[in-house]
């Protein structure tokens, strides 16, 4: 699946990573963008810059957004990382056919904390990455793979509505990332099994409705989707095309 803000994402934590393993401006990467942004939209999502409407506009935003990057967030990263952009890997338990693992790549990660990069287009909420999965699993693994006790988290949310970064720091218990843990090993055994539930419609929204991402713009199975037909207003019949 291809999207625009998808892309965005990815080619603004290129640039993150590249600065932070160089350990210094990598402003040499904004003059040569076709390079890297072509090999990113071709080997992780089968697109080209020649579908890329606006791609001046879009070259214009990440430039930007790095700059930003530059003096509102690489200052506050100091000291030296354990990691940047390192995979992590842990053993969850035995499922009914394989042995279930559960993986991770952190951005940044230090001896007592962990920092992550995201983009948006408003600005993410303090109760989005307090109840953030990838928090607490992240800090199992920090934990599994290097030995080190991490019980928080920066945030770092580039909103683009604001065009400013934002930090959002949260903390986890012992108790919240052992639960993390057992909802991941049961969504393992739920994927070995290939079960998985429709879920058309929020099971936490008070008001019920069909959720934002069952639609042909958001979901990529939404053409062949059997559980996509309910008593709404929206047309079940429209054909959803891979564009930007």
């Amino acid at each position: 699946m291809v999207s625009e803000p998808l892309v965005f994402g990815t080619c603004v934590h290129y640039l993150a990573e590249k600065d932070l393993e160089a350990g210094e401006p990598r402003l040499d990467l904004l003059t040569n963008m076709n390079e890297w942004v072509e090999e990113i939209l071709t080997t992780q999502y089968d697109w080209s810059l020649a579908q890329v409407p606006n791609v001046r506009d879009f070259f214009d935003e990440l430039a930007g957004a790095y700059r930003l990057w530059r003096t509102q967030v690489r200052p506050s990263l100091k000291g030296t990382p354990l990691g940047v952009e390192c995979e992590m890997r842990m053993y969850l338990g035995e499922g009914n056919r394989n042995r279930i693992h559960l993986q991770g790549t952190a951005d940044v990660l230090y001896p007592s904390r962990l920092v992550d990069f995201k983009t948006s287009k408003r600005p993410w909420s303090q109760a989005k990455a307090d109840v953030s999965i990838q928090a607490s699993l992240y800090m199992a693994l920090a934990k599994h793979v290097y030995d080190v006790e991490v019980k928080r988290m920066t945030f770092w949310n580039y909103a683009r509505s604001k065009r400013e970064w934002l930090p959002i720091h949260t903390v986890r218990t012992v108790k919240q990332i052992d639960a993390a843990l057992l909802s991941a090993y049961e969504y393992g055994l739920q994927i070995e099994a290939g079960i998985f539930p429709a879920t058309p419609v929020p099971e936490a929204s008070f008001q019920k409705k069909r959720g934002w991402y069952c639609s042909p713009q958001y979901c990529g199975a939404w053409n062949i989707c059997p559980s996509k037909y309910m008593n709404d207003d929206v047309d079940e019949k429209v054909v959803a095309v891979r564009s930007w």
